[in-house]
C-alpha cells in the first residue's frame, strides 16, 4: 500500500484583487468549495480569508493532480459566483494562484493562520502577504501577480 502526504497551502484572489465577496456570506463559497474537494477525495484541512482572496490548506488525493483541482474549483466557484445575486460584485478570479507543500508537522500553524485571516488583515495588506508567501518558496512577487 502506497503512503503519500501531499499537502498544499493554497491561495487565490478576486479579479484585480477587488474586494467582491461580502464576508457575511464567505461560508457558501467555502462550503460550495468544500464540496469540490469532497468530490475527488480530497482532504481540506482549514479555509478562510476575506472579501479579496481565499486561503486552503487542503491534502491531496495520490491520484488528483493540483493544477486540475484548482483550476476546477476557480471555474464552478465562478459560476456558482456569479449566478447568486449575493455575489453581484464578483467579476471573477484573478489568473493564476499560490500552491505551496507544506509538512504535516507545519499544519497547525498554518491552520491558526488562515483561521485568522480577518484578524490578520486588520494589520497587513495583501501584497506585503503575498510577498511574505512568495519569499517562503524562494520566488520573487510580480506586481501583476494574481490579478
Amino acid at each position: 500500500m502506497s503512503k503519500v502526504s501531499a499537502i498544499y497551502h493554497i491561495v487565490f484572489c478576486t479579479k484585480h484583487r477587488k474586494m467582491t465577496l461580502p464576508l457575511q456570506h464567505l461560508e457558501e463559497v467555502y462550503k460550495f468549495i468544500w464540496s469540490i474537494l469532497q468530490s475527488h477525495n480530497c482532504k481540506l484541512y482549514r479555509i478562510g480569508g476575506i472579501s479579496n482572496h481565499i486561503h486552503m490548506l487542503i491534502e491531496l488525493h495520490p491520484m488528483v493532480a493540483l493544477a486540475p483541482l484548482v483550476q476546477e474549483i476557480k471555474a464552478k466557484s465562478s459560476g456558482f459566483l456569479r449566478s447568486d445575486e449575493r455575489f453581484r460584485h464578483f467579476e471573477g478570479w484573478a489568473d493564476g494562484y499560490y500552491a505551496a507543500t507544506v509538512a504535516n508537522n507545519n499544519r497547525e500553524p498554518i491552520i491558526a493562520y488562515i483561521k485568522n485571516q480577518r484578524e490578520h488583515h486588520l494589520i497587513n495588506n495583501f501584497d506585503d502577504e503575498l510577498d511574505r508567501l512568495y519569499k517562503a518558496i524562494s520566488a520573487t512577487m510580480h506586481p501583476n501577480d494574481l490579478l
